[in-house]
């Protein structure tokens, strides 16, 4: 069986949590082609190698600028993405009428489907929420992301139905009905390990650009004032090197094995408050201090919904202090919650190959 597997570039997060689901299908037997485009990729060959086929195809333009970004941004990029998509879908429908695919996965890619294909979306945001909650926003983007609901045969959520981590996002939906979509449950992206907390804080940077070189900048700008051991990994496969000042350390790549390392040593994890980063630092048992993305909405709304019911501090990137802010976060408890290992991967392979 030949599987087309396409992830979103928008972060490297996308490419993290379809790593499980990955691997599942390649243990199967079946061959897969994975679409991707820059770091996102570049994460997905150095963790895979020559197991899969890879293709480079960028997905959709970042509406996300230097300066905060906002919804009226976002609406009026609409017709620029659905353009995008038509002309992501003409590049997919000639690579299945040449390599001839049994099985389409689409991680957040609208565009990749095909329909003589079983295609199948996802996804743990079929809404977008502002932290303001605009009810006529979240309709519409709802809304928008309803239009593609024909061309996939579900809509796959990595959360629980219940006791969700992702909160309106996926949700309580307007538009979807329940038998177009299914809960998978959250899927084995991180280890527990018994290792020794070693590390105060572990401080990781990404998201798209240029915002992830913003947060960049202003982190490393406060590192020397902070006590304790720091270890910082930049998110940049294209940079290798590693250096120590102190009791500071800093990586410019990280393997995911070397990360989850780093995760389950630290006591506080400094990072974006990215769908996939809070499942690390739930299935992990961590406190944690979020920085969202500037104008990201699921970023916001999730750290915001975090936030409000306890369990994890989040602050602003314009307003980030870390002297200030990493005692703050240490007041949170975090979140602790039990899942049945590869019962997601598991419910994945059964929905997607029978």
């Amino acid at each position: 069986m030949k599987v087309l597997f396409a992830v979103c570039s928008w972060g490297l997060g996308h490419a993290t949590r379809d790593l499980p689901f990955i691997r599942r299908i390649l243990q199967s037997g079946y061959q897969i082609t994975l679409v991707g485009s820059g770091r996102s990729l570049q994460l997905l060959k150095d963790e895979l190698g020559n197991q899969c086929k890879y293709l480079d195809i960028p997905d959709y333009s970042s509406a996300y600028s230097k300066k905060n970004f906002s919804v009226t941004k976002l609406v009026g990029y609409f017709p620029v993405y659905v353009n995008e998509i038509a002309q992501e879908h003409l590049k997919i429908k000639e690579l299945v009428e040449q390599e001839g695919y049994n099985r389409i996965i689409s991680d957040n890619r609208f565009g990749v489907y095909d329909r003589d294909v079983p295609s199948y979306f996802l996804s743990h945001q079929l809404r977008f929420i502002s932290p303001r909650r605009i009810k006529l926003f979240e309709r519409i983007t709802e809304g928008f992301n309803y239009l593609f609901k024909d061309n996939f045969v579900k809509f796959l959520i990595p959360d629980s139905r219940g006791n969700s981590l992702s909160g309106e996002l996926s949700h309580h939906l307007r538009y979807f009905k329940s038998e177009k979509i299914k809960y998978l449950g959250i899927p084995s992206i991180v280890t527990r390990r018994d290792l020794p907390l070693d590390i105060d804080c572990f401080i990781s940077i990404s998201g798209p650009e240029p915002q992830r070189t913003t947060l960049e900048k202003k982190i490393m700008s406060q590192l020397d004032h902070l006590n304790g051991k720091t270890v910082v990994a930049l998110g940049k496969p294209e940079d290798p090197r590693i250096r120590t000042s102190g009791r500071i350390r800093i990586f410019g790549y990280l393997s995911r094995q070397k990360q989850e390392e780093m995760m389950n040593r630290s006591r506080l994890i400094i990072a974006r408050s990215g769908y996939t980063t809070l499942m690390e630092v739930v299935l992990l048992g961590k406190k944690a201090l979020f920085i969202p993305t500037p104008g990201q909405t699921e970023q916001e709304y999730l750290a915001e919904y975090h936030q409000e019911r306890g369990n994890f501090f989040s602050v602003s990137q314009d307003e980030l202090d870390l002297s200030v802010h990493i005692p703050e976060a240490r007041k949170y408890e975090g979140l602790r919650m039990e899942f049945s290992p590869l019962t997601a991967e598991e419910e994945f392979m059964k929905i997607v190959f029978g």
